[in-house]
């Protein structure tokens, strides 16, 4: 059986019409949808701000000061618990705050990829060719699901990631919920006869895979569609590290402020790197979701525009060079507009700068009609003084 496939479909000229027009309704939601993207983007709360206000406590003693009581506070500390986990599978129990079992599946992969030739007369042919590859893969699909099945059949997958994580833990003296607290990144576990028990033929393959055979002549090296691998990511006790949180008594909880904002990680090392680890954070997807913005605006745009560049098919080389234009010109005016929606937003939403913006408008408004004015009085006093001569 071939693991490539080439599918041809040929799309009447009236039918892409039709479907430029279906188009246009997808970019307008598109278009509409990328100023509120952009502009509750902009409103988004930066964490590192919320952290920089929090009380920073000592983790040797219980604070003794009521007037922290339910207020957000941070604190620098050991990391500890008394319990010890596993996988309750093959990882023997040790000294972790969690720990993931990440299972991989040797599967048959689709990919698809579509050339489209527009024809004289504005038809057009799409030529897709779907290509099968064997991979592994922690969420692999149902064979059902590919376009050509036949012969890239996965079978269930038979053992499911799992991620446990103590009870209680302590950083300090003072008790955090790891089951609610958001953590910091596992590592990878190196895997030894000592750190893990096989057993239902698991094997050991290496420091970071155990191997188990659900196919005839699967092996690690040479693994068969089925097989399983899987590896383990823990997040280990003892390290130093601070935690952000709501003090209630000798316990850390998860903290909300009046707006609703939840503030309640733990980040390995100090204060200081917590609260950049945050700003990074913030900064990062603010700026994804600018270009994200921008993305659904130039795609929403140029859909606007779509059954023009379709009628003028009936000639290909006048739809090329009108999907060129199109594309130039609504690339830079989703530009000027993502620009502008990012500014007017990024006043929107401070209250002081909007003050201001409306202080300096008005202002400008109440000095522009001021001035006409003066120039009209000017102007008749002029008038009156010629006729009288």
């Amino acid at each position: 059986m071939p693991d490539k496939f080439t599918d041809v479909t040929t799309t009447g000229y009236g039918g892409r019409i039709v479907n430029s027009i279906k188009g246009v309704v997808i970019g307008l939601i598109l278009f509409v949808v990328s100023f509120g993207l952009l502009y509750w983007n902009e409103g988004r709360v930066d964490l590192s701000n919320i952290a920089k206000t929090a009380t920073e406590i000592s983790s040797a003693t219980v604070s003794t000061d009521s007037t922290l009581s339910g207020k957000l506070i941070s604190t620098t500390g050991n990391a500890n618990s008394d319990q010890i986990i596993g996988d309750n599978l093959f990882l023997n129990p040790d000294k972790f705050i969690a720990a993931k079992r990440e299972v991989e599946m040797y599967s048959w992969i689709e990919k698809s990829e579509s050339h489209n030739k527009t024809n004289t007369g504005g038809s057009e042919t799409t030529e897709t060719t779907y290509t099968y590859s064997k991979d592994w893969t922690e969420n692999p699909k149902s064979s059902s699901n590919f376009k050509h099945p036949e012969g890239h059949e996965n079978p269930q997958k038979s053992l499911d990631s799992y991620t446990n994580k103590v009870t209680t833990a302590i950083i300090g003296v003072y008790n955090f919920d790891p089951k609610s607290v958001a953590l910091p990144n596992f590592s990878q576990l190196p895997l030894n006869s000592q750190n893990v028990t096989l057993n239902d033929g698991a094997t050991l393959a290496n420091d970071s895979y155990i191997f188990i055979k659900k196919s005839e002549n699967g092996t690690f090296d040479s693994p068969q569609i089925g097989d399983l691998r899987i590896s383990y990511h823990v997040l280990r006790l003892g390290f130093d590290g601070t935690i952000f949180g709501k003090l209630s008594g000798s316990k850390i909880e998860p903290y909300f402020d009046q707006d609703g904002n939840n503030l309640y990680r733990l980040f390995i090392g100090t204060r200081d790197q917590a609260i950049s680890t945050l700003h990074t954070e913030y900064t990062t997807l603010l700026w994804i979701l600018r270009l994200v913005g921008f993305l659904l605006m130039w795609f929403g745009l140029s859909a606007l525009f779509g059954p023009i560049s379709v009628l003028l098919d009936i000639l290909p080389i006048f739809g090329t060079i009108s999907r060129s234009v199109i594309g130039m010109i609504t690339f830079l005016v989703a530009l000027v507009l993502t620009i502008v929606t990012i500014l007017v937003s990024m006043i929107a939403h401070n209250l002081i700068a909007l003050i201001i913006t409306l202080v300096i408008t008005v202002g400008t408004i109440i000095t522009f009609f001021v001035m006409m004015k003066n120039k009209k009085k000017a102007s008749g006093g002029v008038e009156r003084s010629n006729f009288i001569q």
